[in-house]
């Protein structure tokens, strides 16, 4: 199990999230750029794949890959109108939850939006940062790699569209989930899956340091949700448990992210894998499991096995949806539910505040 920042403060945060406010030591205030205020808000950089992606993704019309631009993707999401935003849940993401830890209101806008309008308007980001995120993603072998996102970001440092000054405050996230491991063959050796989990941890250590070179102070970086519990491996069980074989995966990619990031210098492990597990396959006599319904089987499901959530034969759906997605912490085969991320950032809420530097809760 992947070790990770404790503070103090998430013991009350698990005791009483609705009320408690953690103070840690006194730090520089963080608002939108206004130099008279005593608290500055972090600018938050986003990297990684679909667990945080908030519309980098091209929509070429309704796929696989470009699902998030289509109904029932964003259905809950009162704030975009109910509407589809690219994200890939019924409303928000990691990104989204991170951010107003941070104290905005929502993920910064996506790397893909600034591209389009190069020329048109000042090219100036958001006070908030930028998302880099896409759901296509890989660290090695899936297109376009994590390292293309870096590649992205530092041109527009070389540029000096983010200037020095963003990148003094500035917090960057590092959202992988494991999207090569998809890869790795059912036959595959104990030994192989450790070396595949080497190659790509260490294109993820590589990637920390770019960041850190380039002039990021602070790194946050996910560890792999469990992949055995996802809906994707479940649905062999009958959504009943989770599969040994998959979080086997997810353990030798954590376990070898440990050994590369765990004693790094302003760089956190967020345990994802550990709040993923304790809310959906809990141990006995957790109360955490009391707040999902359904903690396998996912909201939005496809008839089809092959298939996907919001396909369509015509205009015949080939998907089944839920009545009310806060009680599923899956929204579709692979990612969670707006409610599920929302319980996965309230429990590292606490740690990020204390590797930040952040004394007000911002509740969510």
């Amino acid at each position: 199990m992947m070790k990770v920042l404790f503070a103090g403060c998430l013991l009350f945060l698990l005791l009483n999230v609705a009320h408690v406010e953690c103070r840690v030591a006194p730090v520089e205030s963080r608002r939108h750029d206004d130099d008279s205020s005593p608290d500055r808000l972090y600018k938050l950089f986003i990297f990684g794949d679909s667990i945080a992606d908030d519309g980098n993704v091209p929509n070429p019309g309704l796929n696989r890959g470009s699902r998030a631009w289509y109904y029932p993707y964003g259905m809950s999401d009162d704030d975009h109108d109910n509407s589809p935003t690219g994200r890939f849940s019924n409303n928000m993401v990691q990104s989204d939850f991170l951010a107003k830890i941070l104290g905005h209101d929502e993920s910064p806008p996506p790397y893909a939006a600034h591209k389009a309008r190069r020329g048109k308007k000042s090219n100036r980001i958001n006070s908030s940062g930028m998302n880099f995120a896409n759901a296509s993603s890989g660290a090695v072998y899936l297109v376009p790699t994590l390292g293309a996102q870096i590649d992205q970001f530092s041109s527009l440092v070389s540029d000096g569209v983010i200037t020095e000054r963003d990148l003094d405050e500035s917090v960057a996230l590092v959202a992988y989930s494991g999207r090569d491991y998809g890869r790795i063959s059912n036959s595959a050796s104990d030994d192989y899956i450790a070396r595949f989990a080497d190659d790509v941890t260490e294109e993820i250590a590589g990637i920390v340091k770019q960041l850190q070179e380039l002039g990021v102070p602070k790194v946050l970086v996910n560890s792999v949700p469990p992949l055995g519990c996802t809906p994707w491996m479940s649905r062999f069980t009958n959504y009943d448990h989770c599969d040994k074989r998959g979080n086997m995966i997810s353990d030798a990619h954590n376990t070898a992210l440990l050994d590369k990031l765990g004693k790094e210098k302003n760089v956190m492990l967020l345990d994802v894998n550990t709040m993923f597990t304790e809310l959906v396959s809990p141990k006995p006599g957790s109360t955490l499991s009391k707040q999902f319904k359904y903690m396998y089987q996912p909201c939005c499901e496809s008839i089809d096995a092959s298939g996907y959530c919001g396909q369509y034969d015509g205009n015949r759906p080939l998907f089944r949806l839920c009545r009310n997605p806060d009680e599923y912490f899956y929204w579709d085969y692979i990612h969670p539910t707006h409610a599920g991320w929302k319980a996965v950032m309230q429990l590292l809420q606490g740690p990020i505040m204390a590797f930040l530097g952040i004394s007000n809760l911002n509740h969510f």
